[in-house]
C-alpha cells in the first residue's frame, strides 16, 4: 500500500525537481570529487601522477560516450528502465572503485562510473522535456541548472572534507550511498514517455533523427553555446587553485571562494528562469559575460589584486549561469520529439568543449591563458547569441 502511494506521488512537481536536480548533478560528483585526494590515491596504489589522472580522463569519456548511449535507448525503451540500468551499473562500477586492488583496475572502473552516471545525467532532462513546456520547462532548466552548476564548484569541496575527515575511500562510499538513494527514487518514478512516442533503434531510424537534429539551427546553436559555457567552467576549475594560491590563498580559503562563487550560479539560473523569452536572455547574458571576462582579465594580466579578480569572476559567473539554463530551455524544446538523443548530444558537447579548453590554462603563464581563454570563449558565445537573433527559424518556446 506504501508502495503504490509513494509510486501515484511520484512524478509530482516536487518529486521531480528535487529527483531530476540530484540526477543532473551526477556528472560534477563523479568527475570532481575525488580531485583533491590524488596524493592519497597515488600513494595508496604506489603509482605516478600521471595515472591518477589517467582516472579522470577515462571518467570524462564515460560521461561523454554514456550520455550518447543512454540518451539514444531511452528514446526507444523510455526513461524508467534506462535509468534503473545506468544506476545498477553505476553502484557496481563505484563499489568496484572502492575495492579495486590495482590502479589500472580503478581506472577501468572510473570509466564505466562515468558512463553509467552519464545515463543520469542525461535522462533528467529528457524527463524533464516529456513532461513540462514552455515557461515551465525552462523553470524546471532553471532549477537543474543552479543544482548542475553549483555541484560543479562545490563537489571539489565537498570531497576535500570528506577525504579530511576520513580517506579517499570514504569519497566513494558517499557517492556509493547517493547512488542507493537514487536508485530508489528511479524505482518509484513513473514512466514519462508514452509508448507511442518511443522511436526505433533501426541505424536508418537513428541516422535519419540525427539528421533532423543537426540540421535544426536552433538546437545546434543552443548546444554550441552550452559548450562554449560549460568550457568556462571548466576552465576556472582547472585554474582558479593555482591563481588563488599565487594571491596566497589557503586550500580551505579557496573551497569557501568556490562556495561564494556558486551563489552567484543558482542566483542567475534561478533568475534566468522567470523569463519567457530565453534567446533574450542569453543574448544580455552573453553580453554581460564578454564584459565580466574583460574585466578578469584585466584584473589578473595587471595583477590589480584578489578582489578585482574575484568580483569579475563572480560577475561572470552570474551570467553564465543564465546562459546555460537559456541553452538548456531552447535546446530541448526545440527537439522534443528526440528529446533522448538531443540530450546525449546536448551533454556531450559541454564534456567536448569543456575537456578540449582546461588543459590550455597550462599553456604558457597561467594568468594570461586563462584570461585569452575566458575572453575567446565569451566574444564567441555573444557571436551565437547574435546569430540566433537574425536568423529566422521561429523559437520553440
Amino acid at each position: 500500500m506504501l508502495y503504490s502511494y509513494v509510486r501515484r506521488k511520484a512524478n509530482n512537481r516536487i518529486f521531480l525537481e528535487g529527483f531530476l536536480g540530484v540526477l543532473s548533478a551526477f556528472g560534477p560528483f563523479v568527475m570532481d570529487m575525488y580531485i583533491s585526494a590524488f596524493p592519497q590515491i597515488m600513494s595508496f596504489y604506489q603509482s605516478v601522477p600521471s595515472v591518477v589522472q589517467l582516472s579522470l580522463t577515462t571518467c570524462t569519456i564515460g560521461l561523454a560516450l554514456g550520455q550518447l548511449l543512454f540518451g539514444t535507448v531511452s528514446d526507444r525503451f523510455g526513461r524508467r528502465l534506462p535509468l534503473l540500468l545506468s544506476l545498477g551499473i553505476y553502484l557496481v562500477a563505484t563499489l568496484g572503485c572502492i575495492v579495486s586492488p590495482s590502479i589500472w583496475l580503478f581506472v577501468a572502473m572510473r570509466f564505466f562510473q562515468g558512463l553509467a552516471a552519464a545515463g543520469a545525467v542525461v535522462i533528467s532532462r529528457s524527463i524533464a522535456a516529456d513532461c513540462y513546456s514552455g515557461s515551465e520547462l525552462a523553470r524546471m532548466y532553471g532549477i537543474i541548472g543552479m543544482i548542475n552548476g553549483v555541484s560543479t564548484v562545490l563537489a571539489p569541496v565537498f570531497g576535500g572534507l570528506v577525504i579530511e575527515a576520513f580517506d579517499w575511500k570514504a569519497v566513494f562510499v558517499a557517492l556509493f550511498g547517493i547512488g542507493i538513494v537514487m536508485s530508489m527514487g528511479g524505482v518509484v518514478m513513473q514512466e514519462s514517455l508514452p509508448v507511442a512516442n518511443r522511436i526505433s533503434l533501426k541505424p536508418t531510424a537513428l541516422l535519419d533523427d540525427i539528421k533532423r537534429i543537426v540540421v535544426n539551427k536552433v538546437y545546434v546553436n543552443a548546444t554550441v553555446q552550452y559548450g562554449l559555457v560549460m568550457a568556462i567552467i571548466f576552465v576556472n576549475l582547472a585554474s582558479c587553485p593555482f591563481i588563488m594560491s599565487n594571491y596566497g590563498l589557503s586550500a580551505e580559503q579557496t573551497s569557501i571562494v568556490f562556495g561564494i562563487n556558486s551563489i552567484a550560479l543558482a542566483i542567475s539560473s534561478g533568475v534566468a528562469s522567470r523569463f519567457k523569452e530565453m534567446r533574450v536572455v542569453m543574448r544580455y547574458a552573453s553580453a554581460g559575460m564578454v564584459a565580466a571576462s574583460l574585466l578578469l582579465a584585466c584584473s589578473l594580466v595587471l595583477g590589480v589584486g584578489f578582489w578585482a579578480y574575484e568580483g569579475s569572476l563572480f560577475m561572470l559567473y552570474l551570467f553564465v549561469g543564465a546562459v546555460c539554463t537559456g541553452s538548456t530551455t531552447v535546446a530541448m524544446d526545440a527537439e522534443r520529439e528526440n528529446a533522448g538523443i538531443a540530450s546525449a548530444f546536448f551533454g556531450a558537447m559541454g564534456y567536448l568543449v569543456g575537456g578540449i579548453a582546461s588543459p590550455l590554462v597550462g599553456v604558457g603563464n597561467i594568468f594570461i591563458s586563462s584570461s585569452v581563454i575566458f575572453v575567446v570563449l565569451t566574444v564567441l558565445s555573444l557571436a551565437l547569441s547574435l546569430m540566433a537573433e537574425k536568423s529566422k527559424a521561429p523559437q520553440a518556446m
